[in-house]
């Protein structure tokens, strides 16, 4: 079996061994793989997108609502940026009331202010299984704890884009 083996290692074609015709072969699988390896990556990296949400902050005290600036970063657990808020609207909150003939109606809060943010991952993020942050799953109508450095506040997730 040993002496097999040996032919073969010596054997040559037109002056070229087998084990170098082997090499050959290994080395064209290997940078095939290579390519293939990268080719896979770059396709992964496109279809991580960055992710915009709208989410409402109903009913806050003026004070905290100032305190959430655009480009603040909300942060996770650990202290990580995750996201960067890019577009802030502030508007009076709303409350039911019920008028002078019993009907209910939607009238203006005469304190507290309802903030409508929109922000942005810091990185792409792959959102097929949902979009995690900290413990939570991010949903449309659910509502999440988000931190800034400077607060703490419960918004409604509006849309995820």
């Amino acid at each position: 079996m040993h002496s097999f083996i040996r032919s073969l290692a010596q054997w040559k074609w037109k002056d070229i061994k087998l084990a170098d015709i082997f090499l050959v072969l290994l080395l064209i699988v290997f940078i095939s793989a290579v390519t293939n390896r990268i080719s896979v990556a770059r396709q992964v990296q496109q279809y991580l997108q960055p992710v915009t949400i709208e989410i409402v902050v109903p009913n806050l005290d003026p004070e905290v609502a100032r305190q959430i600036q655009v480009a603040d970063l909300i942060t996770d657990q650990q202290g990580k940026p995750c996201f960067e808020i890019i577009k802030k609207t502030e508007r009076s909150a709303e409350h039911p009331v019920i008028d002078a003939e019993g009907n209910i109606v939607v009238a203006q809060h005469p304190q507290l202010v309802s903030l409508f943010l929109t922000i942005q991952s810091l990185e792409g993020m792959d959102f097929g299984h949902g979009i995690r942050y900290n413990w939570q799953i991010i949903k449309i109508g659910g509502s999440l704890i988000w931190e800034t450095q400077y607060c703490r506040f419960v918004g409604l997730v509006r849309a995820i884009n």
